[in-house]
């Protein structure tokens, strides 16, 4: 029995999954299987794998009969693990040579730990470094500057009441065998990593490696990118809640606190989404609302036949979707407000303001009481050249008055 179980789910991976299984057979931890499911992948997937597999005994691979979808074949890997330990992977992922053996090394030292988990970089396609810009991109890469124990229970309920996911994907993590239990909940399109992790958590305690051992990809085409897109991901928060809603009345939230903070975060997720992909135009906005709804014509969710059954649950579908487009899109436009009255008053044309291209009336009313405010500086500026000189040219009697006007306006 091999010490460590290494599962991966393969669909499609032609472009990343020689050079991830090159990051597991370059382990130093070399006790290992690696179990990798192709789900009828329509690329060149399946030769990458026999290639791999003809030159490692460690690589037991197989072709599912039909396609299972994502955590359907991460479970029909875990089915297959014997290892003491699992190791979930994926196909657009890399390990750090180390990562196994330190992970191996932390759950032999601490038996009360269920899961334990690495710091871990972005990289964009080419491989290159994605650098964290703002504090929530260091919380989600790096939450600690030293290896720490939490208590399970305690990250959940942290992760649960911020909506945020800093405990890590399945790639940074590992887990015991006797705490597989029944695997991914498949009923989740997106999060269903972050529901097993609760499961693991309210086992024991969670471990954190502050050392960057795991490169985590982030491109157009991978699944998270894809799912992200579409509505459905943002209801995996709520139906996460609802799952573990006895947590949040430890947190000291209500489930409507919970809905509605939760919306207020994604809402300016979304934007900022679409602000960083440039889809905030008018021209794109048409697309994004595809997207939310998963890239089919909005009024294919109404019934238009005469006393027709309505599908009510669908038509909130499109009201959902418009809704938080709306309110992303309003989070951009203050966001363009703020930044535009901050900014000091300088020459420029009205028509290059970014926020000319949304607000044109309130761009023009910033623009001019800028130009005003100009004006005034320069007639300001005069007066004090005025005084200056006069107050140069005259006795100091003369010009007590005018010095203290100076100062004033100084």
């Amino acid at each position: 029995m091999p010490t460590v179980s290494i599962c991966l789910p393969v669909y499609n991976g032609e472009c990343y999954l020689a050079e991830s299984i090159e990051s597991v057979l370059a382990q130093s931890h070399d006790d290992f299987e690696l179990l990798v499911g192709n789900d009828c992948s329509k690329d060149a997937s399946q030769k990458i794998i026999e290639d791999y597999a003809r030159r490692d005994g460690r690589i037991k691979a197989w072709t599912n009969e039909t396609n299972l979808g994502h955590y359907p074949n991460y479970n029909a890997c875990i089915e297959r693990a014997s290892g003491k330990y699992i190791k979930l992977f994926a196909q657009d992922d890399l390990l750090k040579p180390e990562m196994l053996g330190r992970m191996v090394d932390v759950m032999e030292r601490n038996a009360n730990v269920s899961l334990v988990a690495t710091a871990r970089i972005w990289i964009d396609a080419e491989g290159r470094t994605i650098p964290a810009q703002s504090e929530l991109d260091i919380r989600l890469t790096r939450p600690f500057d030293e290896d720490k124990t939490i208590p399970g229970i305690e990250a959940l309920v942290s992760t649960l009441s911020e909506c945020t996911n800093w405990i890590g994907e399945p790639s940074n993590q590992m887990f015991r065998r006797d705490h597989i239990g029944s695997a991914f909940d498949t009923s989740f399109n997106q999060i269903g990593d972050m529901e097993y992790n609760y499961r693991l958590l309210e086992k024991g305690d969670f471990y954190f490696i502050a050392d960057e051992l795991c490169l985590f990809r982030k491109h157009a085409s991978s699944w998270t990118k894809s799912n992200n897109a579409e509505l459905r991901t943002y209801l995996d928060w709520i139906l996460l809640a609802a799952k573990y809603q006895k947590y949040l009345r430890q947190a000291g939230l209500s489930s409507e606190t919970y809905c509605l903070k939760f919306m207020k975060d994604w809402t300016r997720n979304l934007e900022c989404e679409l602000n960083q992909s440039k889809r905030v135009h008018a021209q794109e906005r048409s697309a994004v609302l595809r997207e939310l709804i998963g890239n089919i014509d909005p009024l294919s969710l109404f019934n238009p036949e005469k006393d027709g059954k309505r599908d009510l649950a669908s038509e909130y579908k499109l009201l959902g979707a418009l809704a938080l487009l709306q309110s992303a899109l309003l989070e951009n436009e203050i966001r363009l407000i703020h930044s535009e009255t901050a900014r000091p008053y300088e020459e420029g044309e009205l028509e290059d303001n970014p926020v000319y291209q949304i607000r044109p009336g309130l761009a023009a009313a910033l623009y001019g009481m800028k130009q005003t405010l100009r004006e005034r500086d320069k007639e300001i500026q005069a007066l004090k050249k005025a005084l200056d000189e006069m107050g140069n040219s005259a006795s100091w009697k003369v010009t007590e008055p005018l010095r203290r006007l100076k100062g004033r306006l100084n």
